[in-house]
């Protein structure tokens, strides 16, 4: 059960606490990924305030979040009483005021909608301290564009990933008012807890990671279309290749052990035959059009009978390749050290 209200009564802060370990958290909309990031940082031994209008769904993160606590109980990766240690620093609230005094930073993950972020943000404006740090978890949005606050400098984009409280990765994006104190305190904050933090620069459509993951999405619906193969091989020869290779080295590292003299050939053989199309791909267009949207709706490239076994499935590899990945970078490590005179 969310915590009783009177637990997040706090004096309004003025200024963030120096020590990131102590910081405490607000998480704005409890869906999918903002009950992952919740749980997260809770599991981190922060403070976390959920904050959702509907108490219905609030109870619904609570229900999940424990789901996926034993899910990673079930694989080794924590206690049983790491469990409620977690859930007793999550405190739900559908008081948007009450869910942010007291807090160090504020993560949005609301419905991506121009109209709902300048309302909320706007609240945030009132409630919030001048140094409590504003930010948002959109995956599209550059909000610098619309959103006005009274310190800029404090808002920043942190944008995570499905399911945030195993995958490793969040973009921190800045704004053009963002300041390398809030970048460096938020950077130092994640790595702290123990995510892997990639910063841009400024604001560009997709980031990093959606950007590029859409680039290589556009060619592989482009050659299926053109019927040159079948989206079952695409994804093999993905899976069979990027899979592994991906898992340590990024691209610009595999070009190095490729050749730069290969890839400046493939610069020159490959640009002018690859999809260049500027719209959305009509294989997308189609489907969404007869409803095929994907697991959540039992379909899309693939038939999915059961959407929570489906998810479960999906975040079991995630989190055993992480394991995996772990394990060979521990070995690696040791025999680095075993060389050394």
């Amino acid at each position: 059960m969310p915590c009783p209200f009177a637990k997040i009564q706090e004096k309004r802060r003025i200024m963030r606490r120096k020590n990131v370990k102590e910081w405490k958290v607000a998480v704005l909309g409890a869906g999918t990924m903002g009950q992952c990031i919740a749980q997260f940082f809770a599991m981190k031994g922060h403070e976390v305030n959920l904050y959702n209008r509907t108490p219905a769904n609030l109870e619904k993160a609570y229900v999940q979040i424990r789901n996926n606590l034993n899910t990673l109980l079930e694989m080794g990766e924590i206690g049983e009483e790491e469990i409620e240690r977690a859930m007793t620093h999550i405190c739900g609230s559908s008081d948007l005021q009450a869910s942010v005094q007291g807090v160090d930073l504020v993560i949005e993950n609301l419905a991506e909608k121009e109209e709902v972020k300048k309302l909320i943000f706007s609240k945030l404006d009132m409630y919030c301290g001048s140094d409590v740090i504003l930010s948002s978890d959109t995956s599209t949005m550059n909000i610098f564009e619309f959103l006005e606050v009274s310190h800029p400098e404090r808002l920043i984009i942190t944008h995570f990933f499905n399911p945030a409280h195993v995958m490793p990765l969040v973009e921190v994006v800045r704004g053009p008012g963002t300041s390398d104190e809030v970048t460096a305190d938020v950077k130092e904050f994640f790595e702290v807890s123990g995510k892997t933090v990639a910063v841009l620069n400024q604001a560009v459509p997709g980031f990093i990671l959606n950007r590029i993951t859409f680039a290589v999405f556009r060619e592989a619906a482009y050659m299926a279309s053109q019927g040159w193969t079948t989206p079952g091989e695409i994804d093999k020869a993905i899976v069979s290749t990027f899979g592994p290779r991906y898992a340590f080295e990024g691209p610009f590292a595999l070009s190095d052990f490729a050749g730069l003299d290969v890839y400046e050939r493939l610069g020159t053989l490959l640009p002018p035959v690859l999809c260049s199309d500027i719209t959305c791909p009509e294989i997308l267009k189609t489907m969404t059009a007869q409803g095929k949207l994907g697991v959540k709706s039992g379909e899309g490239f693939y038939e999915y009978r059961d959407e929570l076994k489906a998810r479960r499935d999906r975040d079991t590899r995630i989190m055993r390749m992480l394991q995996a990945i772990r394990r060979v970078e521990t070995q690696m490590k040791g025999q680095e050290q075993d060389k050394t005179p």
